[in-house]
């Protein structure tokens, strides 16, 4: 079990304070739980204890979180999607180059020959590195949001 304490005065420092429905968690408090979320193994049950000094409105503290978390969800589904596009199109770009250098050898110089292929041989690679190194990171991303969803929010009001 993973669990992260947060304390705070009143429930309004939880919320950012451009934010007048109360709905989108401030910076400071983002940051902290992405923060404690990395320290710790995730495996089983995460639960959050947000200890106040005032009242909290269990309703609108969950909805926060659970905003905090659509948002990071739908900025995972767009990263997944420009991988995809990044991918498609470096690959495309390394094919064509490939080609281009492998049809133009003895047509023009050698040296030229030689940046044509470079070109497409990085445009190739990088894709690669997308697919190797990013789209993990992406796929890791989604089952740690997946694991936040079922955070178990525990709320103590008045505590000194």
């Amino acid at each position: 079990m993973c669990e992260i304490n947060l304390r705070i005065p009143t429930e309004k420092d939880l919320y950012s304070p451009f934010d007048e429905s109360c709905r989108t968690l401030s910076a400071e408090v983002s940051d902290y739980l992405s923060e404690q979320y990395g320290r710790n193994e995730i495996n089983g049950e995460i639960v959050l204890r947000i200890r106040c000094g005032g009242e909290l409105n269990a309703d609108r503290v969950r909805g926060a979180f659970k905003e905090s978390i659509r948002e990071r969800e739908l900025h995972n589904a767009a990263q997944r999607k420009l991988n995809r596009l990044k991918q498609l199109w470096l690959i495309c770009i390394g094919v064509v180059f490939v080609a281009a250098a492998i049809l133009l050898d003895g047509v023009i110089g050698s040296v030229f020959v030689e940046l044509i292929s470079i070109v497409g041989s990085f445009a190739v690679w990088e894709a690669a590195n997308i697919w190797i190194v990013e789209n993990p990171r992406v796929r890791l991303a989604k089952r740690t949001l997946n694991k936040l969803n079922a955070t178990r929010i525990v709320l103590e009001q008045n505590v000194e």
